[in-house]
């Protein structure tokens, strides 16, 4: 009796330590690790990223305290976020918030099976990206910066800041994801309001002024510029170019308003990145991005930049001036 005693002692002697390693274990709580991959240049995207780290910052998510987040930035070159993927892939991320779809698709290419939301994704239907919006299937969910009809309004607005428009321009980028369907859409809306429409490409900073060139020869009297990586970063050149030969920019980016452009009507991609601080904070409780359908764009801007205007010697009439949201004076 007394060494069966003995030995029942030893055995819950044993196991005290080992239960409170386990309380312990089980009483720590993990931090997460976020992962954010955005293609432009940080000073180009610092504001949107602000927005996502202050809307995470309200769920209670602080980077070095109770969550870890690491932000990557391609400065406007897709050719850069292969590798800045595998290195957030690497980190074993609990999700990635990965801005646009060219940065989905190569966080996808270093680990299908890694969570991510989007921020402002075009067209994630028809690149494949989700199944629909209802039910985007695998693990990428998020907000799509789509707007029914937004090409359309563009236009209507860019003729009437400037009367007797008869031929609109449009600089692509051949390499872009949406280029296609971005095309599709500006050539739909000129052909239904009876005006031309002159297409020119540019993959490369190198080709830019050549681009607008040939537009300008082509008879055009606004461009619309694709939304697109390049014409991001290089916004301030292709709005001085055009200012040179007295050609207004245009473009559904509203976040370049004040680098020249006279007009810009689009998504609040701002509050895009606001928004998908819900989605990793749903995805961090437990909910799997399969069940959270993607979520349409909400909010629309509308600039005029009247110092541009000046410069071009336009009078933007007054009826365009009260439908916007913001005019740069």
């Amino acid at each position: 009796m007394r060494r069966r005693k003995f030995i029942g002692l030893i055995g819950s002697a044993a196991a005290l330590p080992f239960r409170a390693r386990a309380q312990s274990s089980a009483g720590m709580v993990k931090r997460p690790l976020i992962g954010v991959l955005a293609l432009n240049a940080s000073d180009d995207d610092s504001v949107l990223v602000k927005r996502f780290l202050d809307a995470l910052a309200g769920f209670g998510y602080l980077d070095g305290k109770n969550a870890t987040i690491v932000v990557r930035y391609a400065g406007g070159k897709p050719q850069a976020l292969p590798a800045l993927a595998a290195e957030l892939v690497g980190l074993k991320p609990d999700v990635i918030m990965a801005d646009v779809a060219s940065a989905i698709k190569v966080v996808r290419s270093a680990d299908f099976g890694v969570r991510i939301v989007g921020a402002s994704m075009s067209y994630p239907v028809e690149q494949g990206l989700i199944a629909s919006f209802s039910h985007p299937g695998g693990n990428l969910t998020g907000i799509t910066n789509q707007v029914e009809g937004i090409d359309g309004k563009l236009v209507d607005l860019a003729l009437k800041a400037v009367a007797g428009t008869r031929r609109i321009g449009l600089l692509i980028n051949p390499k872009g994801a949406n280029v296609m369907f971005e095309r599709k859409g500006f050539e739909g809306a000129a052909r239904q309001r009876g005006i031309g429409l002159e297409v020119a490409e540019a993959s490369a900073p190198s080709e830019i002024e050549r681009a607008i060139d040939a537009l300008a020869k082509g008879g055009a009297t606004i461009v619309i510029t694709q939304a697109n990586a390049l014409f991001n970063t290089e916004r301030r050149r292709i709005a001085q170019l055009l200012l040179a030969k007295q050609i207004p920019a245009i473009s559904t980016q509203t976040q370049i308003a004040e680098t020249g452009f006279l007009l810009t009507y689009g998504t609040d991609i701002a509050e895009n990145y606001s928004r998908a601080a819900v989605f990793v904070d749903k995805i961090l409780k437990g909910i799997k991005p399969q069940d959270l359908p993607v979520e349409f764009a909400t909010k629309v801007k509308f600039i005029v930049n009247l110092k541009t205007a000046k410069a071009l010697g336009i009078a933007v009439p007054e009826a365009v001036l009260l439908l916007a949201d913001k005019v740069i004076e």
